[in-house]
């Protein structure tokens, strides 16, 4: 029982500081409930651990409060770091965050590879992850690489199925860490879900216990929190929103599913339906986007379906999880902008009356979003004091 209550407080005080930057002993003891000499010990054995580091004396009759000067304490930010890496489609990301969840390191660069070319993908994936590692001080620690991708993936790191990527049972973890003679933890995860604990996990964490994220890109994803806990599903597969079945045909011929969610509001049905109503053979997301300000007749009826599409699809998740937000991110995302009033009408009108919407958002994060989930995810579960938290696994010589 001892060990187990410090690491509880342990945990409780890397919370703290994560949410507040720095404090003194003092103010953590009376935020936690804890005696000064508790907290002063374990402040200690993290401060040894490496996770804290000591700044400036401060005065508390500054504040208001009598007492003795107290000495801040703050997450160092100088000794680990945490690396993500995107498998997205038509592009890869890698970034690095330190210990406060400050992204210090981010690439992106473009990426078309044919169908099922793996080796097209990892290969230069691992050059942004070395590149990623060179660019650390000598004395910051890497922690842990997070893969994210577009599909489903298994707890040692095998990408089960990812049909945008043409991927079946690909052994990615295995391939990388070879590949790059890795040494640290080493975990794969689901994009959308990366995406969700981007929003959930970072400095400005989302305020809602149970929210619905919504990764919209060339295909269609989600991350569902409970009382602020990622749902994972009995086999870790839950979030695959892209798959509900909203009727018989979509606008993408190619998409693996006719009928689902993603069949209609995803990138590539878009598009199709775009040049259904006289777009361009060749246009691209940022081409119909830029057609819809421009009033152009064909993007103004491709919106206005999308739209319908969207919220029906959006109702049918919303009447069976009661999300409070909905959060959506992706370069899809984008169009919600422009429909915002039919969206949300389409959503009103195949809900029971009287409906109730949740508060709809578009994320703030950009390109890097899911990379910088995938961070977090190692980031998150260092600061719980438990690897046990990592989803996946894979590959650990650490």
């Amino acid at each position: 029982m001892p060990r187990a209550v410090r690491h509880i407080n342990e945990v409780r005080i890397l919370d703290a500081l994560y949410r507040h930057g720095s404090t003194t002993r003092a103010d953590l003891a009376r935020e936690l409930g804890l005696m000064r000499s508790t907290v002063g010990n374990l402040v200690t054995g993290l401060i040894g651990q490496g996770l804290l580091s000591e700044g400036s004396v401060v005065d508390p009759a500054g504040g208001g409060r009598a007492g003795r000067p107290g000495q801040l304490v703050q997450l160092n930010a100088r000794t680990q770091a945490f690396i993500g890496a995107d498998i997205g489609v038509g592009h890869l990301s890698v970034v690095s965050i330190n210990l406060l969840g400050q992204v210090i390191h981010s690439r992106t660069v473009a990426c078309q590879p044919s169908p099922g070319a793996v080796e097209s993908v990892l290969a230069p994936l691992s050059t942004l992850i070395r590149d990623a590692v060179r660019s650390l001080p000598q004395d910051q620690t890497v922690h842990g690489l997070c893969v994210t991708v577009p599909g489903l993936v298994d707890d040692q790191g095998v990408v089960l199925r990812a049909p945008i990527l043409g991927w079946s049972n690909v052994d990615v973890l295995p391939r990388l860490a070879a590949a790059l003679n890795w040494q640290a933890p080493m975990t794969a995860e689901n994009d959308a879900n990366a995406f969700a604990a981007a929003e959930l996990y970072g400095r400005d964490p989302s305020p809602s216990a149970n929210a619905l994220f919504v990764y919209l890109d060339a295909g269609v994803g989600g991350g569902m929190t409970s009382r602020g806990d990622l749902l994972r599903g009995d086999r870790g597969r839950a979030g695959e929103i892209g798959h509900i079945h909203l009727g018989e045909q979509g606008f993408d011929p190619n998409t693996a599913l006719q009928g689902s969610f993603e069949s209609y509001v995803a990138r590539n049905a878009v598009l199709a339906r775009w040049i259904r109503h006289g777009g361009p053979e060749n246009g691209r997301l940022e081409d119909f986007v830029g057609a819809v300000h421009a009033g152009q007749p064909a993007a103004a009826r491709t919106l206005d379906e999308w739209a319908w599409w969207m919220g029906r699809g959006l109702a049918s998740l919303i009447s069976v999880l009661d999300p409070g937000r909905v959060v959506l991110g992706g370069p899809v995302a984008a169009l919600y902008a422009l429909a915002k009033h039919t969206v949300d009408d389409a959503i009103s009108r195949h809900l029971v009356a009287p409906p109730t919407l949740p508060r709809m958002e578009i994320s703030a994060l950009g390109a890097n979003a899911c990379a910088i989930g995938g961070a977090l995810l190692l980031h998150h579960a260092h600061l719980a004091v438990d690897e046990s938290l990592i989803y996946g696994g894979g590959p650990n010589n650490a």
